[in-house]
């Protein structure tokens, strides 16, 4: 009679669980890195992007570890899944390196070859200076800052800073006494809410503006920054 109360409960459970989303569907199970804590209690799987994908705890993990504790296990085995990513991003750059930025190159009959004069490069200069000022603001918000974020059920609370988990804060009341999916679910929300607020869209791509891709275009074209500048002859009939 036990063992069937056992395994009706763990049936209900597994109906409580929370439905895959549909990020986590994309990504293929090749893909799916996982990162764990040093007993195994927590298992997070990431994205090769480190996107939180899923939060798993082991079907006995009240035996191994005390409710208590529970928030270093997530700690580490969160910590553990980013790691792995980056890991698997390097791999990947190794194998297969990026083609070269072209940094807003038009085609060659479109580049502008209009001459550039001293004062036109002080300019050039000045707004490229104050467009990667603007980036370096930006990333030090992220970078500087401790993130937090609590799960909408509001018993769980997490901080992150540069990347990393640095605490977790988990009501050992309620973790005694509700299922693991509700656990599970809890948790999964405040990782991906620490992920998304700790990596803003544009930081990744590095600085960016209209005056820096001029000067990186020139840079990479350097026959057309000499006929900018007078040090070579200018391809167009009507410069000449």
């Amino acid at each position: 009679m036990d063992d069937e109360r056992w395994a009706f409960e763990e049936e209900l459970e597994r109906d409580d669980d929370p439905p895959r989303s549909s990020a986590a569907e994309q990504v293929s199970d090749e893909d799916r890195i996982s990162g764990r804590d040093p007993d195994g209690v927590v298992t997070v799987v990431v994205s090769p992007e480190a996107d939180v994908l899923s939060v798993v705890l082991s079907s006995e993990w009240k035996q191994s570890v005390d409710p208590r504790g529970l928030h270093s296990a997530v700690t580490a085995a969160a910590n553990a899944a980013t790691i792995a990513a980056l890991g698997r991003q390097m791999d990947d750059v190794a194998r297969n390196p990026p083609p070269m930025p072209t940094f807003g190159a038009t085609p060659a009959s479109n580049a502008d070859e209009s001459p550039l004069g001293t004062q036109d490069m002080l300019r050039l200069v000045e707004a490229a200076t104050a467009e990667l000022e603007q980036f370096t603001q930006r990333a030090a918000t992220v970078v500087d800052r401790r993130i937090t974020a609590e799960s909408r059920g509001g018993h769980v609370d997490g901080t992150m800073a540069n990347g990393q988990i640095v605490a977790m804060e988990i009501d050992p009341a309620w973790v005694a006494q509700v299922r693991a999916g509700e656990i599970e679910s809890e948790i999964l929300d405040v990782l991906r809410q620490l992920r998304e607020a700790g990596t803003p869209p544009g930081l990744a791509d590095g600085p960016q503006g209209p005056a820096i891709a001029e000067i990186m275009g020139l840079l990479f074209d350097p026959h057309r920054m000499a006929r900018r500048v007078g040090l070579e002859p200018s391809i167009r009939g009507e410069d000449t």
